[in-house]
């Protein structure tokens, strides 16, 4: 579970994204990543004391179900897989480009059908090879940020290697903060989109035999993991890496790499990123597959994709899933240019969006398992979270106002919405409350 929620962070968003984000903040990049690391642990906080008090694959799409009523929980179950799945559409263009620098004669298109068939595979065997194959794709991703952060640090400090990088990298070309409070904030949706998946072990709960032993160890042990591996590493690469430098025609990382261990040590990170890549993409068909799961057997989609094959595996929901991943090959092939931060912003506002209806659950779930008899775990401070993390989630969606294009990506977002509520209105209301009907009959 926590190689899950490692996986389904650390993955190309981070190693490609990153330079998406240093172009719009600067070094000030690194207040960004240390904000979205709070962030998340405030809202993984209140998503586990929910999780072990209702253990549903559903997760927060059921809470804000419970909290708010079903249209709630449709346009929440319904926008997280969405911005789940563009996510690792995404990646499958971070793939792409990664293995196109050994293999330029393959186009990019050609990476991201083997990667979604290899994935698909993983996903339909079973949820115990899913979670080995997860377990050492996270370990390598983790091993090597921890060897680039030591590595860089040598480097910076004078005890290592000679190199051309220094600490005034974080204060060259405009300051620490080039673009102001402005660009701090318009790259916070790049930013949570890296931090997005860590909610994916709320989806987990269902399948964990002690929930309430497990989720807590998860939530001590994997934030502070994921906190420290980002703000360290990328405050290694601001000293290392010029930050005008940065961009997504290749990670970031494979070009600090370049610099400190020359084409070599550069070959050995793309291999990596390559991995996080794959693991991501893992992670996040898993976590959708289960969203879509639940969100049929409740009855706002056919009660196909409720189905399970003889290892308990819901097969339909998962190759469902999986079809959107080439969406990233698709949006990459008409607009190269435009794809990638288009699919890794929209993704972000969706993660941002299921986050702050995680965040507005909360008290009311609270009060509904007190009289249930089931809130076997309190999260320390929950009033105080949730207001934290409200606020912080509204600044960011307000400070895409202030770079360029940024509006289009919540213009994009609240159509999608609309969207959702249009559908519910038209078709899933129906559905959803024959489905409730049955149910409490069979009970009764």
């Amino acid at each position: 579970m926590t190689m899950i929620a490692v996986g389904g962070v650390i993955g190309a968003g981070f190693f490609l994204g990153v330079g998406g984000a240093i172009a719009k903040a600067g070094p000030s990049v690194i207040i960004a990543y240390l904000a979205g690391g709070i962030l998340a642990f405030l809202v993984l906080m209140l998503l586990v004391e929910m999780s072990i008090g209702r253990p549903v694959a559903g997760s927060f799409q059921r809470f804000a179900f419970e909290a708010f009523g079903p249209r709630a929980g449709f346009a929440t179950g319904w926008t997280y897989w969405l911005a789940f799945l563009i996510g690792p559409a995404s990646e499958t263009i971070a793939a792409g480009t990664f293995l196109h620098v050994w293999f330029p004669s393959i186009p990019i298109w050609g990476f991201a059908l083997v990667v979604a068939v290899l994935m698909t595979v993983v996903n339909l065997v079973g949820v115990a090879f899913f979670g080995e194959v997860e377990f050492w794709l996270s370990l390598v991703k983790v091993i090597a940020l921890i060897a680039f952060i030591i590595w860089g640090a040598m480097v910076v400090t004078g005890a290592g290697p000679q190199s051309p990088t220094t600490i005034h990298n974080l204060v060259n070309d405009g300051g620490f903060a080039p673009a102001g409070i402005g660009g701090l904030l318009g790259a916070m949706l790049l930013v949570m989109f890296s931090y997005g998946g860590t909610e994916a072990i709320g989806t987990t709960a269902e399948e964990s035999e002690h929930p309430e032993r497990d989720l807590p160890r998860v939530l001590r042990s994997t934030l502070v993991r994921i906190l420290v591996l980002y703000v360290a590493s990328v405050s290694v690469l601001m000293m290392v890496l010029p930050w005008q430098q940065a961009g997504t025609s290749s990670s970031p990382f494979v070009d600090a790499m370049n610099i400190l261990g020359g084409p070599v040590a550069a070959n050995v990170m793309n291999i990596v990123v390559l991995t996080a890549a794959l693991s991501c993409i893992d992670s996040g068909i898993y976590a959708t597959s289960r969203m879509l799961f639940s969100m049929s057997r409740e009855g706002y989609f056919p009660a196909v994709f409720a189905k399970v094959s003889k290892n308990n595996t819901p097969r339909i929901a998962i190759a469902t899933s999986t079809a959107v991943l080439f969406l990233g090959a698709l949006l990459y092939a008409f607009a190269p240019e435009f794809a990638y931060l288009w699919l890794a912003s929209f993704s972000g506002f969706g993660f941002m969006f299921a986050w702050l209806m995680i965040a507005l659950s909360q008290p009311r779930m609270r009060k509904i398992l007190e009289a249930e008899g089931t809130l076997k775990w309190k999260a320390p401070g929950a009033r105080a979270a949730v207001v934290v993390s409200v606020v912080i989630i509204l600044a960011i969606f307000v400070g895409q106002f202030f770079i360029e294009g940024g509006w289009v990506m919540l213009a994009a977002g609240a159509i999608w919405l609309l969207f959702t509520m249009a559908y519910y209105q038209v078709s899933g209301k129906k559905r959803f409350l024959m489905t409730q009907k049955a149910l409490m009959s069979s009970q009764s």
